[in-house]
């Protein structure tokens, strides 16, 4: 059964990056066709990039629970590249990360032999191959 956003928001509300429209979006700044309790005032015209083809990993992954919808956890998983090296990003999204979602996607990523990165109030933090551990650490440096 294919997952839908339905009542979550959270890729809109100022948790990421993007352009609308002619309308940026970034962390601390949502959508401009954002609206609380609505949605998407624009969710018929909506732009292919990157709204359309964006997908949380709720949303793209079967493995993921159910109970990870990222309006219900607050925090908003993704596939990442850096370098040519995958990995899942872990992005607070209105509150300080749970432990039980840290905890269960740690578990995953190691239980699965990925890569994993999670912020949390700022700090980065990461598990992983020994390829992708050597870039975060040169990307943190610079």
């Amino acid at each position: 059964m294919k997952r839908k956003c339905g009542d979550c928001t959270k890729c809109c509300e100022g948790n990421l990056s993007g352009n609308a429209l002619g309308h940026s979006f970034y962390p601390g700044k949502p959508c401009h066709f954002i609206s609380i309790g609505q949605g998407c005032t624009v969710y018929e015209k909506r732009p292919i990039e990157p709204c359309v083809t964006y997908k949380c990993l709720w949303l793209s992954d079967e493995n993921i629970p159910e109970w990870f919808k990222p309006n219900e956890i607050n925090a908003i998983l993704d596939t990442r590249k850096i370098e040519n090296i995958d990995y899942i990003n872990v992005l607070e999204a209105g509150e300080t990360l749970r432990a039980d979602v840290l905890s269960w996607v740690i578990m995953y990523a190691l239980n699965n032999g990925l890569n994993l990165r999670w912020t949390i109030k700022n700090g980065s933090n990461y598990i992983g191959s020994s390829e992708f551990l050597e870039v975060m650490n040169r990307q943190n440096l610079q």
